[in-house]
């Protein structure tokens, strides 16, 4: 399950990527966080957009997306860091089927930045800016300097960032794992098996995993998780 595309070998690659919940509003915990978007089945884009058009009034909205991360599931300790222990992964069969798909990190000032901002500024100047089809790619691309490209000098490339622009709406059959504190695993295991019997909302039978986690036990976790029944059970609420 670790590796990518059926190689175990490949283990710089992964076939998940990760969004990782933060403390903030609705809630000031990073759990609760993660419950409401479970309850809800949907990831909300934040305030801010992403992309080399962000800052366009007239695009700015379109630019606002959903990130993930495709580091492989037993290497995300520096972004935890950054972010949180709480995460949802889904796999990238199912981000590239809305849409989403990987950032491309562009040099400040090399040929395909200088091209990129000409095909702005070219659909910047269009009789109907909002209607041309660069926007569709502005999103997926950031650009990244060294420490004299003000406001360019981070490099955020080690983040391996994936977006969906807009709303992500799911079921609890596309997430492919739950990141958790080991000690919050059969808290989050009864609640949902609580929602499920009470008809409270959707329940998440995924693996259920800790970010600090060694690959042993992840690749544990996930060979123990029962396919079978979760498919047959989504083919008969289908119909």
């Amino acid at each position: 399950m670790l590796g990518y595309q059926a190689n175990a070998q490949w283990r710089d690659m992964s076939d998940f990527v990760v969004h990782f919940t933060k403390p903030g509003p609705p809630y000031h915990d990073a759990y609760q966080n993660m419950m409401s978007i479970l309850g809800a089945r949907t990831l909300i884009p934040g305030a801010e957009g992403f992309g080399i058009a962000r800052r366009e009034a007239v695009v700015a909205d379109r630019h606002r997306s959903v990130c993930f991360s495709e580091i492989p599931l037993d290497q995300l300790g520096r972004l935890v860091q950054r972010r949180s222990l709480y995460g949802i992964a889904f796999r990238k069969s199912f981000i590239l089927s809305q849409g989403g798909g990987p950032v491309w990190y562009v040099q400040y000032g090399s040929p395909a930045h200088l091209a990129m901002k000409h095909q702005l500024d070219q659909a910047l100047a269009a009789k109907e800016p909002h209607k041309e089809p660069v926007w569709a790619v502005t999103p997926f691309v950031d650009i990244q300097g060294d420490a004299h490209n003000a406001p360019y000098s981070y490099r955020f490339d080690w983040e391996r960032e994936w977006r969906v622009p807009g709303l992500l709406r799911f079921t609890e059959y596309d997430v492919a794992a739950l990141f958790l504190p080991e000690e919050v695993h059969t808290l989050a295991r009864d609640f949902f098996a609580w929602a499920v019997r009470e008809r409270a909302g959707p329940g998440y039978f995924c693996p259920v995993l800790d970010p600090g986690w060694k690959a042993e036990q992840i690749m544990e976790a996930l060979a123990k998780h029962p396919h079978a029944p979760v498919v047959a059970e989504r083919k008969s609420v289908q119909g």
